[in-house]
């Protein structure tokens, strides 16, 4: 906005019958700098938070990884007590089983059938549920050794399962049955860094999009493992990157130490960055989780309280 200028006016009337022929301006301040515009809200909509503290269904203990269905329902795992669990999105419980699995689980996914994988990183391993919580089988990945950090697969719409392998740089492609499609490894960045992906999102679409925890980019691929573009981290971004998860219309990225969450939309432009700040402490920026509905709600598991985070985004199409 330019700066404007305050003035006092003085009106010259002539003539008796009072018309007005000119006006003069007798004194003028200097030039004020305008007014800051009010800070714009976040898109990001707070609906509300729940969880509490316990070890009864229901009640949260030590969770991790979190999930979205297509119905909107949240599932996470509690490795204290080794409950998988089911909520609806205000936080009512709805179902929950028992598993060992469970006790050891790194990051949970829900297919389009409403089926339950756990991943256990360290071990290598996924184990598959029925929606009732009977298991159906359990297949191996890429162990990692020494990783303690986000690991985050995801499950395409016709079942097959895509999944990091942070140590080797690497995406596996798994059939549903379990059985290894492909493989595909991340380039280095333009720097000569080597990859180290730690999440990868799919959600309903033709695509799939990594996060390289060591450069903070974004890599698109095909569902063959062709790369389609590569996204880099804004330039105010906090490293490390935590996780992804995709939308209809948009792509999430979840960034500590602040943390950050930014939403981009699915050809790579980015539409803002929220800090997140009134929500979360510096002690719970390493350990968050994120999943999202195909229609933009927001679910943040914050285990160090615990709870879980409901906003809704509200952003209109680019």
């Amino acid at each position: 906005m330019r700066p404007f200028l305050r003035c006092n006016w003085s009106l010259v009337w002539l003539g008796a019958a009072a018309v007005m022929v000119s006006m003069a301006a007798t004194a003028c301040g200097p030039a004020q700098p305008a007014a800051a515009p009010p800070p714009q809200s976040s898109p990001l909509e707070f609906i509300g938070q729940w969880g509490m503290r316990g070890e009864a269904p229901g009640e949260l203990a030590e969770p991790v990884g979190l999930a979205v269905d297509l119905s909107g329902r949240v599932h996470l795992a509690d490795r204290r007590t080794g409950l998988l669990q089911k909520f609806e999105p205000g936080g009512v419980p709805l179902f929950s089983f028992e598993d060992r699995a469970v006790r050891t689980a790194s990051s949970i996914a829900v297919d389009s059938g409403g089926a339950i994988y756990i991943a256990d990183s360290r071990a290598g391993r996924i184990s598959i549920y029925f929606p009732d919580g009977d298991l159906l089988r359990n297949f191996r990945v890429a162990p990692q050794r020494n990783g303690d950090g986000p690991f985050g697969f995801s499950v395409a719409a016709d079942g097959m399962v895509f999944v990091p392998d942070p140590d080797g740089g690497r995406i596996q492609a798994f059939r549903a049955n379990g059985r290894l499609e492909r493989v595909w490894t991340l380039p280095p960045s333009s720097t000569g860094e080597p990859a180290r992906p730690v999440a990868v999102a799919t959600g309903l679409g033709e695509f799939v999009y990594v996060g390289d925890a060591r450069t903070g980019r974004i890599v698109k691929y095909t569902r063959q493992g062709a790369q389609v573009a590569v996204w880099d981290a804004p330039a105010d971004a906090a490293a490390p990157l935590q996780g992804l998860a995709v939308s209809l219309r948009h792509l999430f990225v979840l960034r500590g130490t602040t943390p950050q969450l930014e939403v981009w939309t699915l050809d790579g432009q980015h539409r803002f960055t929220d800090t997140l700040g009134s929500h979360f402490g510096a002690s719970s920026a390493s350990s968050l989780f994120l999943a999202v509905s195909r229609d933009d709600e927001v679910f943040l598991l914050d285990p160090a309280q615990p709870r879980v985070l409901h906003l809704r985004l509200r952003l209109p199409a680019p």
